[in-house]
């Protein structure tokens, strides 16, 4: 609209400058060379027109000839560039497709056309990557380091190939280098924060997690968790070196940025208990209603009344109340009702999970419960004998390992938080588990027992765990968990 509205204004002046000039006629008188004449204002302003514009024409002729060089110098230079993007473009799509022919080609284009450019260095890395030459690939990355530009993606490189090498240290040590010199790289931070987790270096790696939250690497939940794992693997290191304070203030901070983290809460009840049983209380409960687990149970009856079973009985119906429906309530329930001596309440416990196929530790809490009540050697076979076929029940699996406790990395990998309370894989193909009958025929009556054959110690989980106080006087029941 603007280059409209310019057009006719000067259209415009030119118009009004003729209409001016055919108003008021005059003539110029010239001399030129011996020759005079008499032009009138018109002709006279023609021939100014076409001699401005023959002069410009003219004076651009020889800026044109005056440039033509350094024209023709910059086409080719164009034409060179235009040609090695062609040439890194067809050595990185042949890299990507396996074409090592073509990829060396691009290359050697690529070093010829354009050896300053950063994408050929990179170019020559891969092709030697794609003819598995691990020390050229090296070498190459290693020359990349040397440019502020690349020094980032030199690292990668240095990183990967130490790693396909197998030397995890000096993948570490390069991984760690890019996040020094740029804490927002994605792939350094999750580097160099694996690497401080697989050596346990938790302060490191509390700081990487604080640096990934503030460049927005993880989300907040992510931050938390993570915090959480790292101050409980902090807490455990200092309880076995005596520090019970610094573990009791890592392991309450663990617990309130992450309730359901069973053994953060586990650790900070029992080390709390001592100043006071109300706030391990709360612990406890806090975590039971999030994730039921047999370690909260033990740890809530531990910290009870230890001189009274039936104070303890209620404490674990309390505890099962936050919880109810949950296989873990109801064995925990059962195992206190048993102590206890109220058999009739542990049964009813158990009872919703016996349908279908209960699991090995259901059914060994059922032999329990029929040889200190009954002594009937027939249920307690029958129950045992279920245990054999039952199947598992969850444990700490990291990676395909169970262990016997949670750690906070993986004992594989080295992963920070990768345990779970989980029923292990192979369930299937697992051999049957052998089941220890010492503590259940002690329990039946003398002249039963004496029939039952000889049986291998085995390591059914519940099994003889909480045998101990019912070989004692009944009359001094004492925790059914310890």
């Amino acid at each position: 609209m603007i280059k409209i509205l310019l057009s006719l204004a000067i259209l415009f002046v030119l118009t009004a400058g003729a209409a001016f000039l055919a108003d008021h006629p005059g003539a110029l008188q010239y001399e030129w060379f011996g020759a005079t004449g008499t032009l009138s204002t018109s002709e006279a302003l023609v021939y100014l027109v076409v001699g401005f514009a023959a002069l410009i024409f003219v004076l651009e002729l020889l800026r044109s000839a005056y440039r033509a060089p350094t024209r023709i110098a910059e086409r080719a230079k164009q034409r060179r560039r235009e040609k090695a993007w062609s040439a890194l473009s067809d050595g990185l799509v042949a890299v990507a497709a396996g074409d090592v022919k073509r990829a060396e080609k691009a290359a050697a284009d690529a070093r010829r056309l354009a050896p300053d450019e950063k994408l050929t260095a990179l170019l020559d890395a891969q092709v030697a990557q794609l003819l598995g030459n691990p020390a050229a690939a090296t070498e190459r990355f290693l020359a990349m380091t040397h440019a502020a530009e690349t020094q980032t993606l030199g690292l990668r490189g240095l990183s990967v190939e130490a790693a396909r090498s197998g030397d995890l240290a000096t993948a570490r040590g390069h991984a760690r280098a890019a996040n020094a010199v740029d804490p927002s790289l994605p792939w350094a931070a999750a580097a160099a924060f694996d690497a401080s987790t697989a050596e346990r270096d938790w302060a490191a790696a509390l700081k990487l997690n604080d640096d990934a939250q503030r460049h927005r690497l993880v989300d907040r939940a992510v931050y938390r968790r993570r915090k959480a794992v790292l101050l409980m693997g902090r807490a455990e290191d200092a309880l076995h070196a005596g520090d019970t304070e610094r573990a009791r203030i890592d392991a309450l901070e663990a617990h309130q940025l992450a309730p359901s983290l069973v053994p953060a809460a586990t650790l900070a009840a029992r080390l709390t208990a001592a100043r006071g049983k109300r706030q391990a209380t709360a612990i406890i409960d806090e975590t039971t209603r999030l994730a039921p687990h047999p370690e909260l149970f033990a740890v809530a009856l531990d910290i009870a009344d230890p001189h009274s079973a039936g104070q303890r009985l209620k404490r674990a119906e309390a505890l099962a109340g936050l919880a109810p429906g949950n296989v873990e309530s109801a064995l925990a329930l059962a195992r206190a009702a048993r102590i206890a001596h109220a058999f009739d309440r542990a049964r009813a416990a158990l009872f919703p999970f016996l349908d279908g196929k209960p699991t090995q530790r259901v059914c060994i809490a059922m032999a329990e419960i029929e040889a200190a009540d009954t002594g009937d050697e027939i249920r307690v076979r029958d129950w045992l004998a279920r245990a054999v076929r039952a199947p598992r029940d969850p444990a700490w699996v990291a990676d395909g390992v169970v262990a016997d406790h949670w750690q906070p990395i993986s004992p594989v990998t080295g992963a920070l938080d990768r345990f779970a309370w989980t029923v292990p894989d192979g369930d299937a193909d697992r051999p049957g588990p052998t089941i220890d009958l010492t503590g259940l025929t002690e329990r039946l009556p003398a002249p039963e027992a004496r029939h039952l054959p000889p049986a291998p110690r085995a390591s059914v989980p519940g099994a003889g765990s909480d045998d101990e106080p019912d070989r004692r006087d009944r009359s001094e029941p004492s925790d059914p968990l310890s």
